[in-house]
């Protein structure tokens, strides 16, 4: 294909991509895919001035199809630019680099930097304090007139607080909280499921019934006055804050920043901290802060020279499935596993998604050859979300449910009520892996350097057949040492690892057995009623009901589990090899738990205790956890480099802030 062609051919691929997000207020492809196919354009027709066009993409804002008829088409009266997209610390020091060249020499600029929403644009206009109009971006210089639904939104305020002629821009959100229950609401009605919140929000507010809009609880943030330079102020961050004293919603976030590298510094902390927000934020916003210099530094056709906006890594990105792994854990569940085209998600390359089940597959109509959005669960496991059947070429196979166990062949079954699908067979060698890999687990025994990779190779080789062969690993040091990849330091921290695991406390031996429905909370309340193993083997169903926190479901489950003679006979493998089946005296004696009711949180480094040390520590005395710094929080535990939880703290003026030394002391205390 010669350059013109290729040209050609990606205006027309995003001008369909972008027309069916503006029409359809869903995706065909994931935005980091958008943004390189237009950053593919732009740098060939940068190379190639003879092929540029003015109606090319990298011309426009938005939507280029406005033919739709649900709402009447304004024209903006100032146009609504997009901002050009950075994905990385160096493009941020190229934007301060050329704002500094297109401005006199010593000229002083501050930065402000603000969340970067992700939802519908919006601009929305007060004549004398009352709301009079709401228009989308549209395609930047025509959108459409939404202002019945608009008004709407619970959270804007239909008259300011004074009788003002303006005109603002933002964002129309749908909270993550709201998202989640409409998501299930509409997957109990047997609907599509929105693949994001910002697709949800684009699709409510073009509802033409407005009512829809007060029921799913949109939500809307402004970050821009228009004209705010002829209105007297200096600074886009004064301008913020008069609009927020009017009654308009801002996010509140709007912090002055000196260099690229102050920028960088609080775009890393924002990175982290977004997820305890409410709605999403796909990015940052970088603006000149000064407004006498933006005319100055100007704009392209499409975006403004004076902001810039800087991506964090996607939550979803869109690849194609070349194959299906139907995979056996621990339980003996069988479950399929997406073999992708490789993509970059949440900052990691990523061959492979779960698909939950078959019944999964079928529901989302997901093929193999498939176009397909994934993301990261709780940012770790990668998962399947959707197809794209508009990309469908008519070459995609169906997914083919086994009838037989991938691993040692036995035929599969199905219990009553349930989705999944069992391999019956109990010495699977898919399931004796499933069982170690979890057995070493953090939230089991915590085995430092004792991954899926060295689990894998320990059964291959025959070290290892079993849990209790773990403990025997000892025997192998010197083969061990001979593997590739392993040495004699690899291979001392780990045997080192094993013996000091047989220090867990008796509740995380618990977890580690792998009693069905039995996690972390479950196997700390079973160890504190029971007191040691030999009571809770012998313990009744109803004995086990009367534990609060474990059901019928799970009672029965403990109970079945200590009656197979195999899982007996691992207990008191574990037992010879010395491994903790009592509760710890200290923690059991209500006397000795001396954090009984009290709330921690650490912040920064600490030299005595890994994260998750301080936190067992914290629970086996009785004190909880809390995850963010509130009110409710008692105890901040302070070591070196202290994060923004120190202010926090601080400022709330009733959370005692202590040391390290501090905490050691008072669990000391008898």
């Amino acid at each position: 294909m010669d350059i013109k062609d290729k040209i050609i051919k990606l205006r027309k691929d995003i001008k369909m991509y972008s027309d069916y997000y503006y029409s359809n207020d869903s995706s065909l492809i994931s935005d980091i895919e958008f943004d390189k196919l237009m950053k593919q354009l732009k740098e060939l027709e940068d190379e190639y001035p003879e092929y540029k066009d003015s109606s090319s993409p990298t011309e426009k804002v938005g939507a280029t199809d406005m033919k739709s008829t649900k709402f009447q088409k304004v024209t903006h009266k100032r146009p609504m630019l997009s901002l050009s997209n950075t994905y990385n610390e160096s493009e941020i020091k190229d934007f301060t680099d050329r704002v500094k060249k297109l401005l006199p020499d010593n000229t002083d600029v501050n930065y402000a930097l603000e969340l970067k929403l992700d939802g519908l644009s919006i601009s929305v206009t007060y004549e004398k304090g009352k709301l009079v109009k709401a228009v989308t971006r549209g395609d930047g210089q025509i959108g459409e007139d939404v202002t019945e639904n608009i008004i709407e939104i619970e959270s804007l305020p239909k008259i300011l607080k004074e009788p003002v002629d303006i005109e603002i821009r933002g964002e129309v959100v749908l909270p993550l909280s709201k998202f989640e229950k409409l998501n299930k609401k509409r997957l109990e009605m047997g609907e599509d499921v929105f693949a994001n919140p910002r697709n949800a929000a684009s699709g409510t507010l073009r509802q033409l019934d407005s009512s829809i809009i007060k029921e799913r609880g949109l939500d809307a943030y402004f970050y821009f006055l228009i004209g705010a330079e002829n209105m007297g102020f200096k600074s886009h961050s004064e301008s913020l804050n008069y609009i927020k004293n009017l009654g308009i919603k801002t996010t509140g976030i709007c912090e002055i920043c000196k260099s690229a590298n102050e920028l960088m510094k609080r775009i890393d902390y924002w990175g982290e901290k977004r997820e305890e927000l409410d709605y999403e934020t796909d990015g940052m916003v970088i603006k000149v802060n000064n407004l006498n210099l933006w005319d100055i530094l100007g704009a392209t056709t499409k975006s403004p020279r004076w902001a810039i906006a800087f991506k964090f890594p996607a939550k979803q990105v869109t690849t194609k499935i070349d194959g299906v792994t139907w995979q056996v854990g621990r339980t003996g569940k069988i479950t399929p596993v997406a073999e992708l085209k490789e993509v970059e998600l949440s900052g990691s390359k990523v061959k492979r998604a779960s698909l939950h089940n078959f019944q999964e597959i079928k529901r989302k109509d997901i093929k193999i050859g498939d176009t397909v959005f994934i993301e990261k669960a709780a940012e770790i496991i990668p998962q399947v979300i959707k197809s794209v059947k508009e990309l469908r070429t008519g070459k995609e196979t169906d997914i083919i449910e086994p009838t037989n166990c991938p691993i040692c062949n036995t035929k599969v079954v199905r219990e009553e009520g349930q989705v999944d699908i069992k391999c019956p067979n109990t010495v699977c060698p898919g399931k004796i892996e499933g069982e170690l890999i979890y057995f070493v687990s953090r939230d089991a025994m915590n085995i430092a350097g004792f991954g899926s990779k060295i689990v894998e190779n320990m059964l291959r080789l025959g070290f290892v057949k079993n849990i209790v062969d773990i403990y025997d690993l000892k025997r192998y040091r010197e083969q061990l040492q001979n593997l590739d990849k392993m040495g004699e330091k690899s291979v001392d921290k780990l045997l080192a690892s094993i013996e000091a695991s047989k220090k867990r406390d008796y509740s995380k031996v618990l977890c580690a057995l792998g009693i069905p429905f039995v996690g972390k909370t479950s196997a700390k309340l079973l160890a504190k009623a029971s007191g040691n193993i030999d009571t809770l083997i012998n313990m009744s169903v109803e004995e086990l009901m009367q534990i609060e926190g474990i059901g019928d479901k799970m009672a029965q489950a403990i109970y079945d589990f200590f009656r197979d003679e195999d899982k007996l006979k691992l207990v008191i493998g574990l037992k010879e090899h010395g491994l903790q089946f009592s509760q710890d005296k200290e923690t059991k004696a209500d006397g000795d738990n001396i954090l009984a009711g009290k709330t921690f949180l650490f912040t920064g480094t600490l030299k005595n205790f890994k994260r998750e040390e301080i936190k067992e520590q914290i629970e086996k005395l009785g004190g909880k956890n809390l995850s963010a710094v509130s009110k409710n929080l008692d105890y901040l535990i302070v070591g070196e480099k202290a994060g923004s939880k120190l202010k926090k703290a601080q400022d709330i003026g009733t959370i005692k802030i202590i040391t390290e030394d501090e905490f050691i002391d008072m669990c000391n205390k008898k």
